[in-house]
């Protein structure tokens, strides 16, 4: 995949979720990790744990006076969905892990040219959704690149 400047915003968030649907262990095994990592939250009947990935906000700045380049920030929230805390933790752990080790080498973050990875943090929400309780990390984390 690669990073288009007419549509970067949704190709990193892409390249960022197929990089979790292909890194991160589904416990339910699903086909192709489809229903489990996703870009929004679904509409549809779910199945716990979603994992989802979204743009929360850019910035930009110009490399130059004479440069139409510019460096844009993301900042990106991966909000992880489970039954219990101890799947939200554990998976919030292997999120941070497939992103942070999958900055440098082929299908890496580096060669889609989107670098600086930075969490900026890690919040834990419950949620009371009827009579099931959800536990919930939202991970909020920057990533740069230059267009």
């Amino acid at each position: 995949m690669t990073i288009s400047s007419s549509t970067f915003i949704s190709d990193t968030i892409l390249f960022i979720r197929n990089l979790l649907r292909s890194n991160v262990t589904d416990p339910l095994s699903r086909a192709n990790g489809i229903g489990f990592c996703m870009t929004a939250f679904p509409k549809r009947n779910i199945q716990y744990p979603v994992i989802t990935v979204r743009n929360t906000g850019l910035n930009s700045s110009k490399l130059g006076m004479q440069s139409e380049k510019q460096w844009i920030t993301f900042t990106i929230e991966v909000s992880i969905y489970t039954k219990s805390a101890t799947q939200t933790d554990k998976l919030t752990q292997e999120v941070i892990e497939v992103l942070r080790t999958n900055q440098l080498g082929s299908d890496s973050t580096d060669s889609e040219e989107i670098f600086g990875f930075t969490i900026l943090s890690v919040v834990p929400i419950v949620e009371l959704e009827g009579e099931l309780t959800l536990h919930r990390k939202v991970i909020t984390l920057n990533y740069t690149v230059i267009l």
